[in-house]
């Protein structure tokens, strides 16, 4: 039966209990040898039964052999995350009984609360997140977008529900619905408002609240409105389509509307009636005037030439003008 000892350890074990052979141990930090670590027997612990038992020892590991395990398993996570792991291992010995450990510490939940149900069970392991946040940076990387400072608060809080593959979707569903305006947009920035900005900057600012409130102090819905008039052809004044924003005409209601208008007030042109855009603008808000004289100019429309003007609707919810 061989005795091992280790000089920041008191008493000693059995090789025969621990499983590994005296070079794993000897590696480790281990003797068998007490006097070398300058002691008598007395003083490592007496080397008698219970002056160091065999589970003290064994169930305890070095900073060298932590650090190692912590590298080959959980490299990917924070340092001080890391650190946590490695002082449960020194103590515990145990890979899994150690990140268990960690997973309750500061320095997890500072990093990893949001993977964390109601109920404190783990929704999702740290490198399945991290790996799905990384696809997410992928995706808003192909659109141009390589700062993600503003985005990691959202990334933590759709981790654990929005897979990489559904977040390239809304992405590029999203993109394919703006792209053709951001011309329209830098150009409004840039000679209207007096600010210079790039495609990915404000593509960011199309999809991300906190971006938009930091370029534009929240008014970008605004010159979304103002772009699609000025691609239909139409004038830009900030303050009225400031002022038509803040009465619900949205960049979508904004694209339905500038885009039929022309050939609408053409139509009605064509029978001697003027219908300006300042109308249209206000019968997709709903205004009861505007909407009654749209109406009183499409049934003479469809009288006269079989043409119908009037405004789409969703329930009660004006979406737009449309030419049937």
């Amino acid at each position: 039966m061989v005795r091992v000892y280790r000089s920041d350890l008191v008493g000693y074990y059995n090789v025969e209990d621990t499983g590994m052979s005296l070079d794993e141990l000897r590696a480790d930090g281990y003797t068998t040898n007490f006097q070398s670590l300058g002691k008598d027997e007395e003083g490592i612990g007496g080397a008698v039964e219970g002056a160091g038992t065999a589970s003290t020892v064994s169930t305890a590991a070095s900073r060298e052999k932590a650090t190692n395990t912590a590298q080959a398993l959980y490299s990917y996570l924070p340092s001080s995350v890391l650190d946590e792991f490695i002082n449960n291992y020194i103590n515990t010995g145990d890979a899994d009984i150690s990140i268990g450990l960690t997973r309750k510490s500061q320095p997890w939940l500072d990093n990893f609360s949001h993977l964390l149900n109601d109920d404190g069970t783990l929704a999702m392991d740290e490198l399945t997140s991290l790996s799905t946040i990384n696809t997410y940076k992928q995706t808003l990387k192909e659109v141009g977008i390589d700062d993600f400072t503003d985005f990691e608060d959202e990334f933590k809080s759709m981790v654990t529900s929005v897979s990489g593959s559904e977040f390239q979707e809304r992405i590029d569903t999203v993109y394919a619905g703006v792209v053709d305006q951001i011309p329209e947009v830098m150009e409004i920035y840039s000679n209207m408002l007096g600010i210079t900005a790039d495609a990915p900057t404000v593509f960011a600012a199309l999809i991300n609240p906190k971006i938009e409130d930091k370029f534009l102090r929240g008014q970008i819905a605004t010159v979304q409105i103002g772009a699609q008039s000025k691609k239909a052809g139409f004038g830009f004044s900030y303050d009225r389509f400031d002022a038509l924003r803040k009465q619900g005409l949205t960049a979508q209601k904004a694209q339905q509307l500038y885009g039929t208008a022309g050939g609408m007030m053409s139509q009605a042109q064509s029978i001697g009636r003027d219908l300006s855009i300042e109308t249209l603008e206000q019968a997709t808000l709903g205004d009861t005037a505007a909407t009654n004289r749209l109406a009183r100019i499409s049934a003479e429309l469809q009288s006269q030439q079989g043409l119908t003007l009037g405004a789409a609707k969703k329930g009660d919810e004006v979406l737009g003008l449309i030419e049937n």
